[in-house]
């Protein structure tokens, strides 16, 4: 019985390190991807100082150049001297580029990492509540378009949080008219999501005989 009872022991103890190990890698890998995100920033302003310094070395000596006597013996070489610069110039500038797209394109990345990591908290905590986030494309003829949230008819329990026009994200959703193509992101208990979509993307017709 004792035997029994220290194998039991020794297994929870197992189960509880292993699970404890594992929480702390993923609190470790969310405090060093958001440790990455800064550095990242800092590399990318860096690169946006060194950019605007090159800018700047450039546009002296040209200020230089202008202020000085056109007559000057030495007009040939000073053409040549700023044209060799200006091409240098632009090389490094080319390559900074360069390099701060490489960093934005990884910094991109790592906050759409971070983003599908609060996603899936956020569904995971609607989701115990019997809600639900849903993605909506209004189309032509739908019921919502050319009316506002509070025009529409929505369930208690359906929000409007966000309508994306474009490149845009309106404020003030609720009182927003809807119109064909603007994606809307709706919150709310799931059975009353699953009529209240439909009237973002069924015509007026077809909901009416349904």
């Amino acid at each position: 019985m004792t035997t029994e009872f220290l194998h039991r022991i020794r297994k929870e103890l197992t189960v509880t390190f292993t699970g404890l190990h594992e929480a702390i890698i993923a609190v470790s890998e969310r405090v060093n991807r958001k440790v990455q995100i800064l550095k990242l920033h800092w590399q990318a302003s860096a690169v946006d100082q060194q950019v605007e310094a090159i800018h700047q070395m450039v546009g002296e000596h040209l200020v230089a150049r202008l202020t000085q006597d056109g007559t000057s013996p030495n007009l040939d070489l000073h053409l040549q001297e700023t044209g060799h610069l200006l091409a240098e110039a632009t090389s490094r500038i080319r390559v900074l580029k360069g390099d701060l797209m490489k960093v934005e394109a990884l910094m991109r990345e790592l906050e759409s990492e971070t983003l599908r990591e609060t996603l899936l908290k956020v569904q995971h905590d609607l989701f115990t509540r019997a809600a639900t986030l849903e993605r909506v494309v209004v189309s032509h003829g739908a019921g919502a378009a050319g009316r506002s949230a509070a025009q529409v008819g929505l369930a208690a329990s359906t929000h409007v949080i966000a309508i994306l026009r474009g490149s845009a994200i309106l404020a003030q959703p609720e009182t927003i008219t809807f119109r064909p193509g603007d994606i809307v992101i709706l919150i709310g208990r799931r059975e009353d999501l699953q009529t209240d979509a439909a009237l973002f993307t069924q015509p007026q017709r077809q909901r009416a005989l349904a």
